[in-house]
């Protein structure tokens, strides 16, 4: 399984990289900004894409919203990976319902159990 991590901050890449080497089906692709992981999704596959929300230039709801509205991509599964408060619904609302947009299939709070993490992967993949 392909992933892509779209985060600025190093050391959750280097976590989830951690994390996803241990298991065997699990490949991980890593973009530091929402731009480069806008390209990386135009460019390659993959089965999933972790995007945090807050990063400078392109947020991770400005790559949502992209996503949902290209053809090639709102295929790809969104899991949001967030140290923002992503499961309160006044959150939610105060941010224009993001977890409504089609792509976005999880949440996950930062900081995050490991293991939550890779079933949420599984669950949102169905693999």
């Amino acid at each position: 399984m392909k992933v892509l991590v779209i985060d600025n901050d190093i050391n959750i890449n280097g976590l989830i990289k951690s994390v996803l080497s241990l298991e065997k089906d699990f490949t991980a692709d890593f973009a530091l900004s929402g731009k480069e992981g806008l390209r990386k999704l135009k460019s390659d596959k993959y089965d999933v894409a972790l995007v945090d929300l807050t990063m400078p230039e392109v947020s991770g709801f400005d790559i949502c919203k992209f996503m949902s509205a290209d053809d090639d991509l709102k295929t790809v599964p969104v899991i949001i990976v967030s140290a923002m408060p992503i499961n309160d619904k006044d959150f939610q609302k105060a941010n224009n319902n993001f977890q409504a947009l089609p792509v976005v299939k999880g949440l996950v709070e930062k900081p995050f159990d490991v293991h939550e993490l890779i079933k949420k992967i599984r669950e949102v993949t169905g693999k």
